[in-house]
């Protein structure tokens, strides 16, 4: 193997799973759709979402998001494991979350997210919550 095209390949999949986390945090997910794949393919709790699907899921987590404040990222070759904390304004506060992402010509392919659902719950129960109180229930 080519250690310095190994390099350069860990250093691309790092920069596109660094910004796919980071844009998120900033709650801007319009460049989501240069990021993602059009044949994404993103997992989380034994379901499946397609790239539409996945945005619309980030896009009704926006309320309560704050920031992510990743922690560590590791490459090897084509995959990203992204560890960090999804920041909220909830009584949840930050859950850690790691995110699993295959990135292919500079665009992420894969996504399977993994957190603590039990540390996740009060802010499931918050988005609820604010949901009713909009719609006025």
């Amino acid at each position: 193997m080519n250690t310095r095209i190994d390099t350069e390949t860990d250093r691309s999949v790092e920069a596109t799973a660094r910004a796919y986390i980071e844009t998120v945090g900033a709650r801007e997910l319009s460049p989501l759709e240069s990021l993602l794949s059009d044949t994404l393919v993103a997992t989380f709790a034994a379901g499946t979402s397609d790239k539409g699907e996945w945005i619309e899921a980030l896009r009704r987590l926006l309320p309560v998001l704050v920031r992510n404040d990743i922690s560590e990222i590791y490459t090897r070759g084509p995959r990203a494991c992204v560890v960090y904390d999804f920041v909220t304004d909830t009584s949840g506060g930050a859950v850690r979350c790691v995110e699993l992402l295959t990135v292919v010509d500079g665009r992420i392919e894969e996504i399977e997210l993994l957190l603590d659902r039990v540390a996740f719950a009060p802010v499931r129960q918050a988005l609820e919550e604010r949901a009713r109180s909009a719609s006025g229930s």
